[in-house]
C-alpha cells in the first residue's frame, strides 16, 4: 500500500493562494496568519492560531458555495470525500487552454456511478502561488462538465480551475453576468462537491485508486482547507 500526499502546504508567504477578488470584483484579497500563542519554552507546550480563507489552497467548493439553499460545510456527506477514484491525465493542456468532453471522451478512462473523477493538468504545481497561476489558468468547459455528470460521478477534483478561467472567461460568462461560473452551479446544484488545487497527481500511477479528502469541519461555511491523499496498491487486490 502506498499513501500519497496531495495537498498544497499552507504558509503566510504565499501572495496568490486563492480567487483573485481584488482583480474579479474590485474586493481586498484575503490573507493567510499564523501565529505562535504558547510555546515550550514558556508554557510547556506550544500551541498556534490561524486565520486563512475557506477557498484557499488545496479545498473544496460545498454547494452553499454557489447556492442559498446548498449544503454548508459541515453538512456535507463525509462520503463525498472517500472512494474510488480515476485520473484523467490532461498534462498535455496549454496554459489558458480548457479541458473538453472530447478531450476526457478520448482519456480512455473508465468511470463508474459513484466515482470520484480527478483531473490532472499539472498546472498547480508548476505556477501556484504566482499571478501567472489566474492569469493563464486552465479552464473547465461547460460541456466537460456535463459529461462527468452524465457518468454519475460522486465528486470532481483537478489540479486547475473546475469552470472558467476567472481573469479571462468567456466574454458571456464574464463576472458582471447572470451566467459567471456555470460549473459550479451544474455540479452543486446536483450535491457533486468540487476539490480544487490538488498538487503531486504525477505521482499516481494507477488508472484506479482510492481517494482520501478531509476537510476541516467548520460550521456554516461555503467549504473548507482539506488534506487531500490517494491510495495505491488497494483496489488492484480488490478486483483480482
Amino acid at each position: 500500500m502506498k499513501v500519497i500526499d496531495l495537498s498544497l502546504t499552507i504558509a503566510e508567504d504565499i501572495l496568490y493562494a486563492g480567487f483573485p477578488r481584488s482583480l474579479v470584483y474590485g474586493k481586498p484579497e484575503s490573507s493567510t496568519k499564523i501565529w505562535e500563542v504558547a510555546s515550550l519554552k514558556e508554557n510547556k507546550v506550544q500551541s498556534h492560531n490561524f486565520t486563512m480563507c475557506t477557498q484557499h489552497f488545496t479545498h473544496y467548493d460545498a454547494p452553499a458555495h454557489f447556492l442559498e439553499d446548498g449544503l454548508k460545510n459541515d453538512e456535507v456527506p463525509i462520503d463525498s470525500f472517500v472512494g474510488e477514484a480515476v485520473m484523467f491525465d490532461m498534462m498535455h493542456k496549454e496554459p489558458g487552454s480548457y479541458v473538453t468532453a472530447s478531450d476526457l471522451e478520448h482519456a480512455g478512462v473508465e468511470v463508474r456511478e459513484g466515482d470520484i473523477a480527478i483531473i490532472r493538468t499539472g498546472w498547480t504545481d508548476k505556477s501556484f502561488g504566482t499571478l501567472r497561476f489566474w492569469q493563464e489558468m486552465i479552464g473547465l468547459s461547460t460541456c466537460a462538465a456535463e459529461w462527468l455528470i452524465s457518468k454519475k460521478i460522486k465528486s470532481v477534483a483537478g489540479d486547475f480551475m473546475l469552470c472558467d478561467s476567472p481573469l479571462n472567461p468567456p466574454e458571456d460568462r464574464k463576472w458582471e453576468s447572470d451566467n459567471w461560473s456555470p460549473n459550479h452551479f451544474t455540479f452543486l446544484t446536483r450535491n457533486i462537491v468540487m476539490l480544487e488545487w490538488l498538487t503531486n497527481l504525477q505521482a499516481i500511477t494507477e488508472k484506479r485508486f482510492l481517494f482520501g479528502c478531509v476537510p476541516i469541519k467548520l460550521k456554516g461555511t461555503d467549504g473548507a482547507p482539506c488534506r487531500a491523499f490517494a491510495i495505491e496498491g488497494v483496489l488492484n487486490r480488490k478486483y483480482s
